[in-house]
């Protein structure tokens, strides 16, 4: 993922910190704001993403919206 592709994402999910950690080759995304609750955890949201590619951090992003707007 390089920043450009990074930037696209943080601007599409605001709500989420998102990184490649230094000396990685993963992409990890951090849900920013409170914790979530247990009924969330059991619908499938989750606090941080890691995924191997960009592709792959997009469509798990994507997911976590589409469970959000469900719930």
């Amino acid at each position: 993922m390089n920043e450009q592709q990074r930037a696209q994402l943080q601007e599409a999910y605001p709500a989420w910190h998102i990184r490649r950690p230094q000396g990685m080759e993963c992409l990890v995304a951090t849900r920013l704001g409170r914790p979530l609750t247990e009924q969330e955890i059991y619908y499938g949201l989750c606090a941080t993403l890691v995924e191997d590619t960009f592709d792959l951090l997009s469509e798990a992003l994507a997911e976590q919206r589409k469970i959000e707007d469900a719930l």
